[in-house]
């Protein structure tokens, strides 16, 4: 199979990845819908400090932008130390005249047997949504989000009778209080009926901690809101620039369709003045970003024909076979390799194969993107013209290879489980680590710049690596190896979803600067490390410096990777992910063209 047919059949595995970019934009076009959230408890106590009724603060805060309230369940042990209920004994307790139907109805409804309940026990049930709080956003025609509480032992028919007390109340996002979603362990799937029974959305907090999270969004995927919220803990930390700028992000950048406002805690005469100007400003800022502040709606899904995937995958493995024929001259083998993972890719189907796919791509491009971007270059050191304009045109040439396999990665995974991140992009750290090592083999065993036969590659890889493996390591050789595997490791413990690495706060405040000075912040590994090393090294592979230029290739693939993973983020809009990718090629060819300069102008090197 030659490789224009091979060029042929990636072509339309990206026509098809546009076909499905396409029908995404549609989608996400629908929905722009933005939910602003204020917590009730929060509410009360602003209202207190400003000598105002809660009824007269939400309806300043529904001119500034909000549109409903988060109200939680009391507990009995709420009840009992407001004074609610009172204690005669273990198993003897008065309840307010005011509140006791409630309370009953829901002991009743949550055990038929309460009676004879140990109080302990009863303590931690719910008992309900406060009156006051339901007559008051009822007043002020704002919307309802309830939270809702997990507790030992909900039965199926107790988390239907919750769910239908949210319902009949005027809820339409249930947001799970606490840590643990109702139903957790062993009731995640009555709790996701109950939703779907009573047409109530899940409210699905990213980064939250909560048990059972995981499962119930498996099994609602088409009743998710995703929610953001900043931490009690974490407010008075950050200043409300950085939670402006952080709400809209979310919005913007990660399919955020509810932001659960907390309130900002100042001094002055006018909390709630104060408080709803703060609202109004993140309102402001989402809006500016293109969205609408009503009350959310779900997201739809990307419906795609099955076949146009399958051309997706046609793509990839022309991908990997174009990459076997870049490294050895073949033709049977390749036509082999192509009909196996072909067949491979739609034994496995659904998701599973889809991200097997993927993930042969995210390893596949950045490799093949490094190998054609020193290609044709000499063996020896030769005194070239137009390096620099000839690096840049290389350079743009591998970004675009990598973002062809990052544009077939998103044909391949965009649908709502992906888009909602009920599921994810396997092989993160794989993807990352790997392609660096491959290069790493190719480059140092002496097969990376040429094709020949199999047998010419393993004895130029055989006796290169012998050589290398004799010859003595120099401190600065050593010194710089350390200094790869460092970075590397980093890159690594960085990479995915939940890294375990904290950001610094310098970094957090660069990063700031860059969103706002280029709308979309590109990655620092990008254009701080991986574009100059890579333009830096295409450019001495020009000029026959391959000494210089293989390592600094190596290390310059990791912003190949990083471009690649851009796109592996699914729950981005694809127009960001273009424009982060832009933005940080171009910013790291002009730190390039500094990093090429000194290097090139070293003492001793030729000028």
């Amino acid at each position: 199979m030659g490789k224009k047919a091979l060029i042929a059949l990636l072509i339309v595995g990206l026509i098809a990845s546009g076909y499905v970019a396409a029908q995404r934009y549609r989608v996400e076009s629908k929905n722009r819908a933005v939910e602003i959230v204020v917590d009730w408890d929060e509410v009360q106590t602003i209202a207190a400090a400003a000598g105002s009724s809660p009824v007269d603060v939400l309806k300043r805060f529904k001119i500034a932008g909000v549109t409903s309230v988060a109200i939680a369940q009391q507990t009995f042990r709420d009840a009992i130390n407001s004074g609610i209920v009172s204690i005669e004994s273990s198993m003897q307790y008065n309840i307010d005249k005011q509140y006791a139907p409630r309370i009953s109805n829901y002991l009743h409804g949550l055990l038929p047997g309460f009676t004879n309940a140990p109080l302990p026990y009863l303590q931690q049930l719910p008992i309900g949504f406060p009156e006051d709080a339901v007559a008051a956003v009822k007043s002020a025609n704002l919307g309802l989000v309830g939270r809702i509480i997990n507790y030992q032992g909900p039965t199926p028919q107790a988390i239907d009778f919750m769910m239908a007390d949210a319902k009949k109340l005027g809820a339409k996002v249930i947001v799970f209080q606490g840590d643990s979603i109702l139903g957790f362990k062993g009731a995640i799937q009555d709790t996701a009926n109950a939703l779907r029974d009573h047409d109530l959305y899940f409210g699905r907090v990213e980064f939250s901690k909560q048990k059972g999270d995981q499962r119930l969004a498996e099994e609602t995927g088409d009743r998710i809101i995703i929610v953001h919220s900043i931490t009690q803990a974490e407010m008075p930390t950050l200043s409300q620039i950085s939670i402006i700028d952080r709400f809209q992000k979310s919005v913007r950048e990660r399919g955020v369709k509810m932001c659960y406002i907390r309130m900002y805690e100042t001094a002055g005469d006018d909390l709630a003045g104060d408080n709803a100007e703060y609202i109004n400003s993140i309102a402001n800022s989402i809006e500016k970003a293109g969205y609408t502040l009503k009350s959310a709606h779900p997201l739809g899904e990307v419906r795609v024909p099955y076949f146009v995937r399958a051309l997706v995958m046609l793509g990839v493995v022309a991908g990997f076979v174009l990459l076997m024929l870049t490294l050895v001259e073949t033709n049977y083998a390749a036509i082999l390799i192509l009909a196996v993972l072909l067949i491979a890719g739609w034994a496995i189907g659904g998701n599973t194969g889809a991200k097997a796919i993927a993930l042969l791509s995210a390893i596949v491009f950045p490799i093949l993107a490094v190998l054609w971007a020193t290609r044709k270059t000499p063996q020896n050191p030769i005194r070239a013209s137009g390096v620099v304009w000839r690096a840049i045109g290389r350079l743009l040439g591998a970004v675009a290879i990598t973002s062809c396999g990052g544009l077939l990665i998103m044909g391949l995974l965009s649908g709502r489980d992906f888009m909602l991140r009920t599921d994810q992009f396997a092989g993160v750290k794989l993807a990352h680590l790997l392609p660096v090592i491959v290069l790493a083999l190719l480059y140092a065993g002496g097969i990376a710049w040429q094709a020949e036969g199999w047998t010419a590659v393993k004895e130029r890889f055989g006796k290169t690596m012998k050589n290398l493996a004799a010859n003595p390591v120099l401190m600065w050789q050593a010194l710089g190896m350390l200094a790869v595997v460092a970075l590397v490791g980093l890159m690594v413990a960085r990479s995915g979803n939940d890294s375990g690495l904290g950001v610094s706060g310098t970094e957090l405040r660069f990063r700031s600067i860059l969103d706002k000075v280029l709308y979309v912040r590109p990655r620092t590994k990008e254009f701080l490390i991986g574009y100059p090393a890579l333009l830096a090294g295409i450019a001495f592979a020009i000029r026959g410096w391959r000494q210089w230029a293989a390592p600094l290739v190596v290390v310059g693939s990791i912003g190949l990777i990083s471009t690649l993973n851009t796109f592996c983020h699914i729950h981005t809009p694809l127009q960001l992910s273009v424009l982060r990718v832009f933005n940080g090629t171009v910013v790291g060819i002009l730190i390039g063209l500094a990093v090429y300069w000194l290097i090139r102008n070293l003492p001793g090197n030729d000028k």
